[in-house]
């Protein structure tokens, strides 16, 4: 809708009869509506161009013909003139603050170059059809395509929301209307009344230019250019005829260059005065901030010999302004005798162009007469044809402090590495193995005594990670111990040495005592660990011998008399917690004084290791067999039932009977009595339960079915039961 009606304001002011319109506003309203959208041009926008221009043509007389002709031609510089700007003039889309050289550019590349590749295809095209001469027709499309572009173009292009919006306010429509009205009068004056009149037409609006806001300067050429048309068509300017028949001499060029000059120049100075602003500001936050840091600047012209110190050059040696002139030898004659060969070295080297820059450090005296460390960073910035340098330019920056706080961390530095080799020969010296680790828990360290338990050397384990040689884990549920940030989610200090146990790479197992402790940072952060270690598998041995030896009876390898009252004392603690049960056997031997008397106490000993066998035999795998003292013999009978309980006391009553006992040719047989009870919530503490079986009561017949089968045996109780 926006090409038709630009098409047909065209038409109606400039065409005569099927031509050009000599005044053609459509393709720059096209160009503009297109290079300012974020996408591009699609076949639906040229469709719409050509049927606009098809339309508009019809409409006002022109034949089919050149209907079709105008809408090709249309639609081709649409797309070339978009063409161009996205390769030669900084891409689409064509931002609305452009600056004065893209839009001069656009506008050569649109008004001058595309019209004069699309006029000369219009004018070869009409001349094969209707014989119209190449040279006037392609002029004429030139001209009025550019006499649109200059009165459309800069109005569309910098007409964003913010530009309206400021010439919409009350005070900027007054100047805007004032300012066209004054340029406007002037114009009609120029065309109607002068020898000269469009430099004087144009003078007014380059007057003007650099004082108005670009969308109120672009609304300003507009009116002036408009006004320009109109006095022309009107009859108003002498010398010729009026109407459109005074556009066919190149009149439109002319008012294209009247409005689009100012425009550029307004542009061109505003963005020169723009970037002096912005130059000055930069240079006031450069002085600023070189001030703020301390560094003085230097600016040496080496054609008038001269250089230029800053103030802060000046007060880094505690000089006022004043006081120091601007001498090129100064910077030598205040500088450390030691550091002159070094410094003229380093300046003759970047003069003749062997350094990229100049960087030295070194001293300069005070003005207290103290020396003080700088550090002089320059470049030749200009250089003579021959390459000697013409100017420079650097900045000194105050770096004592800096070298002082490096002279004490070269100290420290070298006590730290004293002090580190001293750690380092008392690790390799101790007879603990250690292994350091980081953060990540990779190897950092490892001694001697720790390669050797580990099997592996120092340079295949350091940077690998610590399960690479060390796997330490509870010998029982195999959890790891190794790593302090997996013990129990604790930073802190943990000591393993009752079942820890190293695998080695080659499989082998060993036990060891070991210390893990954490390294923490400033932060409380894990930052590594330490491990010691030692092979602890001999003391471990010990250790459990020595706990067997405490719960268990040394000759017959079954749990002794205290370890068996504390398992009674847990199953009573069991009973009364989940009212479970269980039996409690006694077991007492008869006829074995006599195997000791007649055969000795080895008879004996084997005899005792014989019978806790058989006893061990006869029950069940999870009773619990202990020999009580002597010839007496006690198990806990897991199972509640009384009648399993009796089941078992014949099956060992059965079993001791049947035993036959040969030594030294001599055959002894022994028979057993049993006391039978239950252990149970009720039944009292585990000392009254044991003295009730082993207290002495009136001796009844044995019943047939758990009487010993030797016809002499009197147990003490054939099976007391409760």
């Amino acid at each position: 809708m926006g090409f038709w009606l630009a098409a047909v304001v065209s038409i109606l002011l400039s065409r005569v009869g099927d031509g050009v319109a000599t005044i053609w506003l459509a393709s720059a309203f096209a160009f503009v509506m297109l290079a300012r959208r974020r996408y591009a041009a699609s076949w639906i926008d040229y469709a719409a161009i050509a049927l606009a221009t098809l339309a508009s043509n019809v409409a006002f007389g022109s034949s089919w013909k050149m209907g079709v002709l105008f809408a090709v031609i249309n639609g081709g510089h649409t797309a070339l003139s978009l063409w161009l700007v996205d390769r030669f003039a900084g891409g689409l889309p064509v931002k609305t603050d452009a600056p004065a050289r893209t839009f001069s550019l656009i506008l050569f590349l649109t008004a001058v170059l595309t019209d004069a590749i699309t006029g000369l295809a219009f004018a070869g095209v009409t001349y094969f059809l209707h014989g119209w001469p190449i040279i006037p027709t392609a002029w004429t499309f030139l001209a009025s395509n550019a006499l649109g572009f200059a009165l459309l173009l800069p109005l569309l292009m910098y007409a964003s929301r913010s530009e309206v919006a400021a010439v919409l306010k009350p005070q900027a429509v007054l100047r805007v209307v004032l300012v066209a009205a004054i340029c406007a009068g002037l114009a009609y004056l120029a065309l109607s009344q002068s020898r000269f009149p469009f430099a004087l037409a144009m003078l007014p609006l380059m007057i003007i230019a650099p004082r108005l806001a670009h969308l109120e300067l672009a609304l300003v050429c507009g009116v002036t250019g408009i006004t320009c048309v109109a006095v022309a068509m009107s009859g108003f300017m002498p010398g010729i005829n009026g109407g459109v028949e005074m556009l066919s001499d190149g009149f439109q060029v002319s008012v294209a260059i009247i409005v689009s000059t100012p425009f550029m120049v307004g542009l061109f100075i505003k963005q020169i005065s723009e970037d002096h602003a912005r130059l000055a500001e930069a240079e006031t936050r450069w002085n600023f901030a070189l001030a703020s840091a301390g560094q003085g600047v230097w600016d040496a012209d080496m054609r008038n010999n001269t250089v230029h110190y800053s103030a802060t050059w000046k007060h880094m040696l505690g000089y006022e302004e004043h006081e120091l002139g601007n001498d090129p030898d100064l910077w030598l004659e205040l500088a450390h005798p030691d550091d002159v060969a070094r410094m003229a070295a380093a300046d003759r080297d970047h003069m003749e162009g062997r350094t990229l820059e100049y960087k030295l450090e070194y001293r300069m005296r005070h003005k207290s007469g103290r020396w003080i460390w700088v550090e002089d960073h320059g470049k030749a910035i200009e250089r003579e044809p021959d390459g000697a340098v013409a100017r420079a330019i650097g900045s000194m920056t105050d770096i004592t402090e800096r070298k002082e706080a490096e002279e004490r961390l070269m100290v420290s530095a070298a006590l730290l590495a004293d002090e580190k080799e001293r750690l380092r020969v008392m690790l390799q010296s101790i007879g603990d193995a250690v292994i350091g680790t980081d953060a990540e828990n990779r190897i950092t360290f490892m001694n001697p005594v720790a390669e050797k338990l580990t099997g592996t050397t120092s340079l295949a384990a350091l940077g690998k990670p610590l399960g690479f040689v060390y796997r330490a884990v509870d010998e029982e549920t195999g959890r790891r111990l190794d790593e302090p940030h997996l013990a129990d989610n604790r930073l802190e200090r943990t000591e393993q040495n009752s079942r820890a146990l190293l695998t080695r790479n080659d499989g082998t197992r060993f036990s060891i005592r070991q210390m893990v402790s954490p390294i923490l940072n400033e932060l409380n952060e894990f930052s590594g660990s330490v491990i010691v270690f030692q092979d602890f598998t001999d003391a471990r041995t010990l250790q459990r011998q020595l706990a067997y030896a405490a719960t268990h009876d040394a000759l017959t390898g079954l749990a002794n008399r205290p370890s068996f009252i504390r398992t009674v004392e847990d199953l009573l603690d069991r009973a009364r917690k989940d009212a479970s049960h269980y039996q409690l056997m006694f077991i007492d031997l008869d006829h074995f004084k006599p195997v000791n008397d007649t055969s000795g106490h080895a008879a004996g000993d084997a005899l005792l290791q014989k019978v806790a066998a058989t006893i061990k035999a006869a029950l069940a795998p999870t009773d619990i067999v202990a020999r009580f003292g002597g010839d007496e013999f006690s198990a806990v009978l897991m199972s509640p039932s009384p009648v399993e309980g009796e089941r078992a006391a014949l099956a060992v009553l059965d079993a001791v009977s049947a035993l036959e006992f040969s030594w030294e040719g001599q055959t002894h047989r022994v028979s057993s009595s049993i006391g039978l009870t239950s252990i149970a919530a009720d039944s009292g503490e585990a000392n009254e339960i044991i003295a009730r079986l082993m207290r002495p009561a009136t001796r009844p017949k044995r019943r047939a079915a758990i009487a010993p089968s030797s016809r002499w045996l009197v147990p003490k109780q054939a099976l007391r039961s409760r």
